[in-house]
């Protein structure tokens, strides 16, 4: 074999690993569920009900987005905090949802 046969079953083999991974074997929903429940429970601790978590998907990644009415202050411990939470890379606001002060203010 080949220098390139070689790096070309290695791609086809990681495509395919990656594709039972978020498919049929399911793992990463399981990620996504998990991540998503622990970030509820956080947030229901703090008592903002309003704002809601989710894991970025469509390719499914790492990234928490959270929207919801929320203060500056909020918006950064929460960021802080849930960055914390197991199997999560980025908390990121989304960009659609505007500061709780903002919106009074309108």
């Amino acid at each position: 074999m080949n220098r390139r046969t070689i790096v070309l079953l290695g791609l086809a083999a990681t495509i395919g690993f990656a594709g039972l991974w978020h498919g049929p074997l399911g793992a990463g929903e399981r990620l996504a569920s998990d991540v998503e429940t622990t970030a509820r429970r956080t947030l229901d601790y703090y008592e903002l009900p309003m704002i809601q978590a989710k894991l970025q998907r469509g390719p499914l990644s790492r990234r928490l987005i959270l929207s919801g009415p929320a203060d500056d202050f909020q918006r950064s411990e929460l960021v802080r905090m849930l960055d914390e939470t197991p199997g999560v890379l980025e908390v990121r606001w989304d960009p659609a949802s505007l500061p709780q002060e903002t919106g009074a203010a309108r």
